[in-house]
């Protein structure tokens, strides 16, 4: 999707749609929500598809690193749910503007990549202003399978120069810090994503997590998957392994230490894991889940202003809403 035929199609598609991304979008100023969309194989190594999800993964760590918030997998493939296309069907242009005014996104990212054992890699990248109908940027860059994901650095800094709504956002020379697990980790991470049972899923990011256990990405996924299922022992101590200061993004694992305890029950744990988590990178998820903690003490008040925060910061989050109405009862049940 990135050659002049293609790009001019969607920028179409992007403005006759204007006026319903305009009546999607937030109307309040926040920090931009960014959907980045599964990058397309255009090579003839079809072994490589999964490698589209893991540029889309890589782009997002990022773009959030630098203090751009991102629609999460999770909402986009509920996006996709609520929409009736299945998860890994290719994306055409009407999909895409499904998706955006779904998930509320104010800027998208598309992309692709190509391989030849001979010539390498060359990644494929466009940043599109959903709202304005405009592309802002795009660029081809060339490179090896082994760096394929740092490829992406001039990307981020060039949407971070364009962005000022950003939030707590780190120096450019913080990418440096990222530390992509090898290609092969990174591919038993994808596939265990992709896997549809819980058992089996948690099993392969195990065996993902051992191959690299110094890699936050992966202990990040491990830990997420540990508390979905209800492992909350489990997936504290698989947030704890990694302290979140020797974490690049630091306030993402407070905020996901916050919601472990928050769930065990020890809600002063979780107020103190969140406010490190707004210290080190404000969000609107943790102003969310303090609404919460304070609307189950009765805090109302402070329950609202936590929400009034967080619809300041991303009026787009698909929790405000309903986060907002538990804030406006006059009592609320413990979480």
């Amino acid at each position: 999707m990135t050659s002049g035929r293609p790009a001019a199609r969607l920028l179409r598609c992007l403005a006759g749609a204007a006026s319903l991304l305009a009546a999607t979008l937030p109307a309040t100023a926040g920090a931009r929500r960014y959907l980045v969309l599964p990058f397309e194989n255009l090579s003839s190594e079809r072994s490589l598809n999964w490698l589209g999800d893991a540029l889309a993964m890589s782009l997002s760590d990022r773009l959030e690193l630098l203090g751009m918030r991102t629609v999460t997998r999770v909402e986009r493939i509920d996006a996709l749910e609520g929409l009736g296309i299945p998860d890994g069907k290719p994306v055409t242009l009407a999909t895409t503007l499904k998706i955006v005014a779904a998930v509320r996104a104010d800027r998208v990212v598309t992309g692709s990549f190509t391989y030849d054992a001979k010539n390498g890699v060359v990644v494929s990248g466009r940043l599109l202003d959903a709202g304005a109908a405009r592309e802002i940027w795009e660029a081809n860059r060339p490179g090896t399978l082994a760096g394929i994901f740092a490829l992406m650095d001039p990307f981020v800094i060039e949407a971070a120069n364009r962005d000022d709504s950003r939030l707590s956002p780190q120096a450019p020379s913080a990418l440096a810090s990222i530390g992509d697990p090898p290609l092969t980790v990174y591919e038993i991470l994808v596939r265990a994503l992709l896997e549809t049972e819980p058992e089996r899923r948690l099993s392969a990011l195990l065996k993902a997590l051992d191959m690299d256990r110094r890699s936050i990405t992966v202990r990040r996924a491990v830990a997420i998957e540990q508390f979905d299922q209800g492992l909350l022992a489990d997936a504290l101590a698989s947030v704890d392994a990694l302290p979140a200061e020797a974490c690049p993004d630091g306030w993402r694992m407070h905020l996901l230490r916050g919601r472990i305890l928050a769930a065990r029950g020890d809600l002063d744990g979780a107020v103190a894991s969140l406010a490190k988590s707004i210290a080190l990178g404000d969000s609107a998820g943790a102003h969310l889940l303090l609404a919460r903690l304070s609307a189950s003490r009765g805090d109302m008040a402070r329950a609202q202003a936590e929400v009034d925060l967080a619809a300041g910061l991303d009026p787009g989050n698909p929790e405000l809403e309903a986060v907002r109405s538990i804030a406006r009862k006059p009592s609320a049940p413990p979480i």
